[in-house]
């Protein structure tokens, strides 16, 4: 079945929206909450990083720091995992960008003019007109900042997305209806072919995300893709170490899959 990996405008429905279709399709419905509750499983560390830095714009420091390489390797892990399981709804942090390879994924941006975001924020979170603007502008340009940072992607880059809906001229009822009707288009391009590349690019990333996470290792090159049905692990290690343990939390992540080590000696 399709995926939805819907972008969203601060007070542009994105959440409202995520829900009705997935109880429209009984999707999963795959948002901040549920992200953090997976990342506090794989680690308390991991989970507190991610409700202080979630679609946050990241200081120069942050980018090369290991705990958030390894928060945003592990959250990415999540969001393939959950659209290789098929059926679900995306919810921001980037997912129509990791899943940019997947012919079968929907991705969409949800707009709205300023001032309807601006009232429905207003009533959401009991705010004044200033202050409910105020928020709106944080929280847009830090969502904005998060995928440049992270992705090198401009947000409002319309390349990005097969659609752009404006919930400001659109109930939430009308998107809804329309993206399920996308959605049912998308199916016929879930081939056998392109699920199991979708399969192969989650489990890359879950063996990458349990190597950044690892503080045995500390190698901020390393990088984790299938090639040819292949799991080939490239970057730089500082010692036979840290080979070991790449080799070991390899096997214990793909099993019987094939993988290839091209790492290097600093």
């Amino acid at each position: 079945m399709a995926i939805l990996a819907i972008s969203r405008e601060y007070g542009a429905g994105g959440r409202d929206i995520g829900r009705q279709v997935a109880q429209r399709l009984s999707y999963e419905y795959v948002d901040k909450e549920r992200l953090f509750q997976d990342l506090d499983k794989w680690g308390k560390r991991w989970g507190q990083t991610a409700r202080e830095l979630d679609e946050v714009c990241p200081t120069l420091w942050e980018r090369h720091d290991w705990q958030y390489r390894g928060y945003l390797a592990a959250l990415e892990a999540l969001i393939l995992t959950y659209a290789a399981a098929d059926r679900v709804v995306l919810i921001g942090r980037g997912a129509f960008l990791l899943l940019r390879e997947v012919p079968f994924c929907l991705k969409v941006r949800l707009v709205a003019p300023l001032e309807v975001r601006v009232e429905r924020i207003m009533v959401r979170e009991s705010l004044d007109r200033g202050r409910a603007e105020e928020l709106i502008g944080r929280v847009d340009r830090d969502r904005a900042c998060y995928l440049q940072a992270n992705y090198g992607k401009d947000w409002d880059d319309r390349s990005n997305y097969d659609l752009i809906l404006n919930t400001g001229s659109l109930s939430y009822d009308q998107v809804t209806d329309l993206l399920v009707k996308e959605l049912a288009e998308k199916d016929r391009l879930a081939t056998p072919a392109a699920r199991a590349r979708l399969v192969d690019l989650a489990l890359a990333k879950r063996l990458q995300a349990k190597i950044a996470t690892d503080p045995r290792i500390l190698a901020p090159t390393i990088q984790v893709q299938p090639v040819d049905g292949v799991i080939v692990v490239s970057g730089v290690i500082h010692n036979p170490k840290e080979l070991t343990l790449i080799q070991e939390i390899a096997l214990e992540v793909c099993e019987a899959r094939e993988i290839r080590l091209e790492l290097k000696h600093r």
